[in-house]
């Protein structure tokens, strides 16, 4: 029986180190990227985030910023192509049945979460936020939901006591890249995993699902939860969490808790040192670190002067 020939074309679509790392993955296994799909925003220019226009380009990669992915002039444009597969890693814009039935094998996507939980939105927020001690990332088929379709690989992230979410981003991010590197020769193949989800073990939240606007700390929640949602809000340089001390807003850096006994009410301040502020919580105490005011961090001496005491409630 004839042996069939490994998948070649590919178009990637996305965005970010993740979408750049994998397009060096597919390169280096051999791939044909015959069109990469970058957000319209993408410019080709290298910020925080390094851009994959730019790292196509370079390559010599045709490049294309579709304002919609599921135009038909878009889709007979990919399709003229002839792919086999596309393979989306944080591509902004979801895809419809036009543009998924391009690829003559498979249309896949790499989703920063251990699908089948923490579908949707956010994952690596809600996995903070909701006091996982780890989440994953998920190479799985695009169907017609969300984050619904056939896993092809996973790989765990392990969420560690002090982790921001940009310190999760970060090591979700390679752990991507990993993955593709792993998976891929199974995918080209034709020899790779494909498991149904069980949808009784999902997650998933909506765009609406959380509000990066809203970043003032609130202190009636127990301590740990209070810790986990700031600490779900840092990622520079995108947003902090915030707290107020008198007229001045402060952002917050870094997070902790213990258990601890005090006698202090929610939100009052407990203690204030060059590192931050210990602050009273339900069940505990919260550690408010790495603070600045309009972008100047702030020592204890900044913050006495700001009127962060002993005893103040912070609003």
């Amino acid at each position: 029986m004839a042996v069939p020939s490994p998948l070649r074309r590919v178009v990637l679509l996305g965005k970010n180190a993740l979408a750049v790392g994998c397009l060096d993955v597919l390169r280096a296994a051999g791939a044909e990227v015959v069109l990469v799909v970058a957000d319209p925003s993408d410019q080709g220019v290298d910020d925080w985030q390094p851009s994959l226009a730019r790292a196509a380009q370079s390559a010599g990669i045709q490049v294309d910023r579709p304002l919609r992915i599921n135009a038909a002039e878009t889709i007979d444009r990919i399709a003229a192509l002839e792919p086999e597969v596309l393979l989306s890693c944080q591509y902004a814009q979801l895809l419809g049945a036009g543009i998924r039935g391009v690829a003559s094998a498979a249309t896949l996507n790499l989703h920063f979460g251990p699908l089948p939980k923490y579908r949707g939105v956010a994952p690596i927020y809600w996995a903070i936020h909701n006091g996982e001690s780890e989440t994953g990332v998920t190479l799985h088929h695009v169907d017609a939901g969300i984050d619904s379709g056939d896993i092809v690989a996973t790989r765990r992230v392990p969420i560690q006591a002090g982790d921001t979410a940009r310190d999760l981003y970060l090591r979700s991010t390679e752990a991507g890249i990993d993955l593709l590197r792993e998976a891929w020769p199974l995918v080209s193949a034709g020899q790779a995993d494909r498991r149904p989800q069980d949808p009784a073990g999902s997650l998933y939240y909506n765009r609406h699902s959380v509000d990066y606007d809203r970043r003032r700390l609130a202190w009636h929640d127990d301590c740990a939860a209070i810790a986990n949602r700031a600490r779900a809000l840092i990622f520079p340089p995108l947003q902090y969490p915030e707290i107020c001390v008198g007229d001045e807003v402060l952002e917050v850096g870094a997070v902790s808790w213990d258990r601890i006994d005090h006698p202090g009410r929610p939100g009052q301040v407990l203690a204030v040192d060059d590192t931050g502020i210990l602050v009273a919580a339900p069940g505990g105490r919260v550690r408010l670190s790495d603070l600045h005011n309009a972008g100047r961090p702030l020592d204890g001496a900044a913050l006495t002067r700001l009127e962060a005491t002993p005893g103040v409630i912070l609003a």
